[in-house]
């Protein structure tokens, strides 16, 4: 046997020992197939997404469409999290509101027609553990720089970590989705793009931060 061989081996039982500890996933140098979420969340209550404002034709219906959009775009990743319809028995719970969908007009034909425009759809998240109150999507959000302080002390006891903050504070997510109207697109058009961009961003929020083993 060859010394190529008996790496190539070696590495492949490593994989299939890892895979069978992990629940089918496996880590190697760092890498993690793992889905990346937190394995202490496992459901979710997704109500309806919330409008901030009235919309009409043809982008009426568009809160319904982002919250099909996310419970799809969780299913497309395989996430652990499962999506459940009664808030008592799930885990968390994620509030979005659209605060803001309008169309900008990006470019115009020679007669000032709209050639192309834009939908952007801008929305406010909320994820909120229902076990403890904790707002997870708090932690998500920047953290402030320290102030400045005088010269390091190291006599001086440390600041303990700070508690979860209770006061939930949205995570503002913007989605655009153009269209061009001389290639038969539409106002619908766009609102299926953003809508579907605005998902992906969601669920992205979800994660936790990628990180190597």
């Amino acid at each position: 046997m060859t010394r190529r061989l008996f790496l190539a081996l070696l590495l492949a039982s490593t994989a299939a020992l890892a895979g069978c500890r992990n629940g089918g996933n496996f880590s190697l140098l760092g890498y993690t197939t793992e889905p990346p979420f937190d394995p202490n969340i496992g459901s979710v209550y997704v109500p309806t997404v919330k409008l901030a404002q009235f919309t009409t034709t043809p982008l009426r219906g568009v809160d319904v469409d982002l919250t099909e959009a996310v419970v799809q775009e969780l299913v497309a990743r395989k996430s652990p999290l499962k999506v459940i319809s009664d808030p008592a028995r799930a885990d968390t719970e994620l509030i979005a509101t659209i605060v803001d969908i309008r169309k900008n007009v990006l470019n115009r034909n020679p007669q000032n027609l709209p050639l192309e425009s834009e939908i952007v759809l801008v929305v406010d998240v909320v994820w909120r553990d229902l076990r403890s109150g904790e707002i997870l999507s708090n932690s998500k959000l920047p953290t402030p720089a320290p102030s400045p302080a005088g010269a390091f002390d190291p006599s001086l006891t440390p600041d303990p970590p700070p508690a979860p903050d209770p006061t939930p504070r949205p995570i503002r997510i913007t989605a655009t989705g153009r269209f061009i109207t001389q290639n038969g697109e539409s106002a619908t058009t766009g609102e299926d793009f953003a809508v579907r961009r605005a998902a992906r961003s969601i669920v992205n929020m979800m994660e936790r931060p990628w990180t190597v083993k």
